[in-house]
């Protein structure tokens, strides 16, 4: 197939960087740009375990990116690893083109490769455009779920939420606050 617009899908590379922040800002304004980059450094610091695939312009931006790791465990599935779609995202103005797709196909050939049998992902359940587009790419809903949080102590919540990233380990998850997008958690 002839290289186009729509479908110039490739790994990350290190010149990427910007832009990958540019667009996972996008994605989650509300997130810290010390979130952003630890993320970032898991994914360029395990590649045996974690890859990003990104849509190239042919100006040299990207339109879009989309994370893919390896998991010992995701929900609704009974494998021992599993392919998992942390983060997708595709720029407003080239949204509708197969872009997600080609990006979606890209992670589960990758995923493949890597010896798992399922992929898995999620969304909010409010998120009716990411809902249909899991079910176009031929995901079937397993559960929903809710997740709470109560904070029990708010003196120096934030510092110790601060320290608390600085400590973890590459392999440790994290969470961010999100509406109706997909929810971060690492490896």
């Amino acid at each position: 197939m002839k290289a186009t617009e729509e479908t110039t899908i490739r790994p990350l590379a290190l010149t990427d960087h910007a832009e990958w922040l540019r667009m996972r800002r996008a994605l989650w304004p509300e997130c810290s740009d010390d979130v952003h980059a630890y993320a970032m450094r898991i994914y360029s610091e395990e590649p045996e375990r974690a890859q990003v695939f990104v849509h190239s312009r042919k100006d040299g931006s990207l339109g879009g990116f989309l994370e893919v790791c390896i998991r010992d465990r995701v929900e609704g599935s009974f494998c021992r690893r599993v392919g998992y779609i942390q983060s997708w995202y595709v720029d407003p103005d080239i949204r509708r083109k197969r872009i997600g797709r080609r990006l979606f196909d890209a992670a589960e050939t990758w995923a493949r490769d890597q010896g798992v049998a399922e992929i898995g992902s999620d969304c909010g359940v409010g998120n009716d455009d990411s809902l249909a587009m899991h079910a176009a790419m031929g995901f079937e809903e397993t559960s929903r779920l809710a997740h709470f949080l109560k904070k029990i102590r708010t003196q120096d919540l934030d510092q110790a939420s601060d320290r608390a990233v600085s400590r973890r380990s590459p392999r440790r998850p994290f969470r961010t606050s999100t509406k109706n997008r997909v929810v971060v958690s690492l490896l």
